[in-house]
């Protein structure tokens, strides 16, 4: 392979080696999507050991290479001469080296085909002058609930059967192999073979999990007789598309290859639900069994917006079919989904107004016109939705979120009704400047896009909403906190926490007789008793803004229960509170009740720095704020609270926290539109070295990190904690088009000079100057700092 970046890297280096079908070349089953994981070996531990857990269907299943010569039996890794390392990879692709003995050389090739089959290639190479007896042997290994399975012989075909793993009846199938069943409970294929002096010799294997036994060796079968080479032929030219970049620290390039793998072995095809491919945030072992539609969930936005701008550059298609796929599921009104899936999957929530901005962005990679002409009258329908009457309560312009989730986090302090330790309130009560900031955002790339497409009409309407917006975002700047802060949906009030009950019995009749100045919305808690919802209602006595007497009352079904714990947020705004009453609460119950708080600190009030709107003495205001270390500024990043919040917790874990790269990434993105690219560059810098060092530990990335410590976090091998590619080329300043055309520029502050291969044009990227070499041998050396467009002459 000529494309294929080598590299030799051992049991230390930071990768992760999961392998599943590429759905740019392969075909692919949401369904029964089957994914292995190589482990190389080390010390005692197998060598080459190919496992699965085929979807949660069977605790372990494993293959192992076992080589007999000279009377040893060579498997364990420390068994070998020279141990296995990894020599290349691509989505669907890994290939190592070893050492069998000193005269056996070894080369071993993992490829999946497709979701049901995947294959080993062994090269063995005799070095010595002399003919060598050698043997291989395949272990393989079934374990479910804590037993082995019985393997079944297949000797007229020369394969085994792994017998029934949940739905499936998997076969593997050795390449002119033979089933040796000396040990009934334990039967293994086997080849022996004479390699002569200085020759080589080829033996594959493969894995196909169908329904039925006849079915996988039929596919097994198919698989063997393929055409091998000509299937690595593409594997090879579809790597042209993954960059590869040099930054001078191989273990910082090798996290970065394997992001670029992680996100493009992410996809899988379309299906009768969504037209285009679409990427699920966890392909590991333990997943892609999907049976009656469960399993993955859809293409949330925040990671939607990671990993379209990650793959734009490798893959258009791909990219703007996370668009399309958002687009196909729009309903007559504008409404779009914020959570479609491969398998009609939908969260039934309007999806977070990101989409117009993740497309313009996807068209910086692609310049690909007719997408945008496509696409924009569907996303200006979709920001239009967003303005209706029915998500603006007080119909004051201002839209409110309607539930937490479409904020893609759903730990901020205020909020967070699900944690016992948060603040409770119910985000449809408040106005937030991060929705706000969302909404310009929107409206600015589209009229970014209608000026493209010579829209003035459209362009003229934009810029409309977007000054119209603008000062709605100015009414969230609290002038005491000097910041964006929360305020209430109907007395746009900023309020502090005050306490009215604390640890009552729910069956007592309680009278506070509590005067609130300013006026407040109450949370009210309810605790106790087992998970089972409470048949009761809440009923608060007291006056409402205008001093006027006010009953109301709320059911069970009305509070939002999780762990025990009930949470509603009142719906009117009390002046005071007199009476509070339950009726069918039992003394195993206890109630609290509190004010909201929309006072705390948290990254909603920095979010408006990346709508590139915000006036100069507010963004150097925010700009402090997200640039100390006691408050975002963090080791690994920036967090997602405040280090002063009460609830800020590092890990996440028993508060608001962590360092979470879809946000990392806009907060770097605001800071290169507002000048800061040394900021930016030690963002990517800091997350980077992070998620090197969880990878080298843990190998697999996770879904957010500690932000205080090297430590993965969340759902391991989660997209959503890849290295943020977007952010990643934005402050290399480097934007390959074609093998033709490159976008340079941007202020370069990585410190060191950065080497990036991509579509076979080379870039040298330094603080003084820039040199292009495109696949033609002409070469190119510019300077500065805008962008500049450069054009091989002789494509």
């Amino acid at each position: 392979m000529k494309t294929i970046q080598r590299w030799h890297l051992d049991t230390n280096a930071p990768y992760c080696l999961h392998i599943a079908a590429d759905a740019r070349l392969s075909s692919t089953d949401f369904r029964n999507d089957q994914i292995w994981e190589v482990l190389p070996g080390s010390g005692e531990s197998p060598a080459l050991a190919l496992q699965t857990r085929l979807g949660g269907r069977a605790g372990l299943l494993s293959l192992v290479p076992m080589w007999i010569h000279d009377g040893r039996s060579i498997y364990q890794a420390q068994a070998y001469s020279r141990p296995p390392t990894l020599t290349g990879f691509a989505p669907g692709y890994l290939r190592f080296e070893a050492s069998i003995t000193p005269h056996l050389a070894l080369q071993t090739e993992y490829w999946a085909m497709e979701s049901h089959a995947i294959g080993v290639k062994f090269t063995i190479g005799n070095v010595h002058t002399e003919p060598l007896d050698i043997e291989l042997d395949t272990i393989a290994f079934v374990g479910i609930n804590n037993k082995e399975q019985q393997l079944i012989p297949l000797p007229s075909a020369g394969a085994l059967s792994l017998g029934k793993v949940g739905n499936l009846q998997p076969v593997i199938l050795l390449e002119d192999g033979q089933v040796e069943s000396a040990a009934p409970s334990k039967p293994k294929l086997k080849r022996a073979f004479t390699l002569d002096g200085r020759k080589k010799l080829v033996v594959r294997l493969i894995h196909a999990g169908a329904g039925e036994v006849n079915q996988s060796l039929a596919l097994a079968l198919k698989w063997l007789q393929a055409d091998w080479d000509e299937a690595f032929a593409r594997i090879d030219l579809s790597a042209q598309a993954i960059p590869q970049i040099q930054t001078g620290d191989v273990d910082t390039d090798t996290t970065i290859a394997f992001a670029y793998r992680e996100l493009a072995q992410s996809f899988l095809r379309a299906t009768s639900s969504l037209p285009y491919p679409s990427f699920v945030a966890t392909r590991e072992p333990g997943r892609g069994s999907n049976i009656n539609d469960k399993g993955w969930n859809g293409q949330s936005p925040t990671l939607a917006y990671l990993a379209g701008l990650g793959i734009a550059s490798v893959d258009a298609t791909l990219a703007q079919g996370i668009i399309g796929n958002y687009l196909a599921v729009q309903q007559n009104d504008g409404w779009i989904d914020s959570k479609p899936g491969l398998a009609g999957q939908k969260q039934n929530f309007l999806c977070m107004p990101v989409l117009a901005r993740l497309s313009w962005g996807i068209f910086q990679y692609t310049e690909d016109s007719q997408f945008l002409k496509e696409s924009f009258p569907k996303l200006l329908k979709f920001f239009l939705r967003w303005l209706q009457s029915d998500l603006d309560k007080d119909s004051d312009g201002l839209p409110e979120w309607q539930n937490e989730v479409q904020t893609g986090y759903v730990f901020t302090p205020t909020f967070a009704t699900w944690q016992s330790w948060g603040g409770g309130a119910d985000i449809r009560t408040l106005e937030t400047p991060d929705l706000v900031a969302y909404l310009i955002s929107e409206a600015k790339s589209l009229k970014e896009i209608a000026y493209y497409l010579r829209d003035s009409d459209a362009e003229n309407q934009m810029s409309e909403h977007i000054s119209y917006l603008d000062k709605a975002l100015e009414d969230l700047w609290n002038a005491n906190l000097h910041r964006y802060a929360y305020r209430d949906r109907d007395s746009h009030l900023t309020t502090g926490r005050v306490d009215v009950i604390k640890d009552a019995r729910g069956m007592d009749e309680l009278l506070p007789a509590e005067k609130l100045d300013p006026p407040n919305r109450l949370v009210v808690r309810v605790s106790g008793g087992v998970n089972l919802q409470p048949k009761m209602t809440l009923k608060l006595d007291g006056f409402d803004v205008t001093g006027k007497a006010f009953t109301e009352q709320a059911t069970g079904e009305q509070f939002i229960w999780a762990g025990g714990r009930g949470v509603y947020t009142s719906k009117q705004v009390y002046s005071q509170i007199d009476r509070v009453t339950f009726d069918g609460l039992s003394r195993v119950y206890r109630v609290d009740i509190h004010t909201v708080d929309s006072t705390r600190l948290d990254m909603n009030a920095l979010i408006p720095l990346w709508s590139a709107g915000v006036p100069n003495d507010h963004s150097e205001k925010l700009l402090k704020i997200l640039g100390d270390s006691n408050h975002f500024w963090r080791k690994s990043g920036v967090t997602m609270n405040s280090a002063q919040d009460a609830n800020f917790d590092p890990k996440n874990a028993n508060g608001s926290g962590g360092v979470w790269p879809y946000w990392l990434t806009i907060m770097g993105e605001a800071l290169i539109e507002l000048g800061q690219m040394e900021q930016a560059t030690e963002l990517v810098r800091r997350i980077l070295l992070v998620q090197t060092q969880v990878l080298k530990r843990n190998k697999r990335f996770s879904e957010f990190y500690n932000c205080d410590q090297p430590e993965g976090l969340g759902e391991p091998t989660n997209i959503g904690g890849l290295v943020p590619l977007h952010l990643l080329m934005r402050v290399i300043g480097v934007r390959v088009i074609s093998p033709s055309k490159v976008w340079i520029g941007g202020k370069f502050t990585w410190g060191s000079p950065v080497n990036v291969l991509h579509h076979g044009v080379q870039i040298e990227r330094q603080a003084k100057e820039t040199k292009i070499t495109f696949p033609s041998g002409h070469s190119v050396t510019v300077s500065g700092d805008d962008w500049q467009e450069v054009i091989d002459p002789n494509a």
